[in-house]
């Protein structure tokens, strides 16, 4: 994984690795300029490689694009509902279940017995799909989970890790998404 070119993506407020891979994924769309980094195999080929989480060689299929999509598109629900406060709709959870089953996840295994989740570059963005989920999970025992979060801006929607003591952050950036709603809030009080 090259967190550095994950670091520049996505700018600040980084998440640790490997949960930096999934911040990255969830920011491969622009939302503010509705730009698509991985809208196509070769597309999606060229930025899982350029992140070093799929070898310079693999493959990419086309469902295995719509696959990655979709895990982005369920991981961000499950963040926003998160975020917002809301109930997370059950259903999201399954689509995470189908393809945690269609795609599982490689280990690694020490020679002291210790199982690890593999998290070298793999062949195919199927074999990513797999770890991703893997990364979530241990995102949960790590207590990293629940700092990953969505902008309330929504206009941004940028995926945020809060670091902060609390945990209260709401913004990816207080001194951009944070001012601009803050305006907005104030422009409409006073007209």
């Amino acid at each position: 994984m090259d967190t550095a070119f994950l670091e520049e993506l996505i700018e600040h407020k980084v998440a640790p690795e490997p949960l930096i891979a999934i911040q990255g994924l969830l920011n491969t769309h622009d939302y503010e300029r509705d730009e698509e980094l991985i809208g196509d195999a070769a597309s999606a080929r060229v930025w899982l490689a350029g992140a070093d989480l799929i070898e310079e060689e693999a493959t990419v299929s086309d469902e295995e694009v719509r696959d990655l999509t979709e895990l982005r598109k369920i991981l961000r629900r499950i963040l926003e509902s998160r975020t917002k406060g809301d109930e997370v709709d059950p259903g999201l959870y399954r689509d995470l279940q189908l393809l945690a089953n269609k795609y599982p996840a490689g280990y690694d295994v020490s020679d002291r017995g210790e199982v690890t989740l593999c998290l070298k570059p793999v062949e195919t963005a199927g074999e990513l799909i797999g770890q991703l989920v893997g990364i979530v999970g241990i995102a949960q025992e790590n207590d990293w989970w629940e700092r990953l979060k969505i902008c309330a801006d929504d206009d941004c929607r940028w995926a945020f890790y809060d670091a902060s003591k609390n945990r209260g952050g709401t913004w990816c950036r207080m001194e951009v998404c944070g001012n601009r709603n803050k305006n907005r809030r104030y422009r409409s009080k006073t007209n």
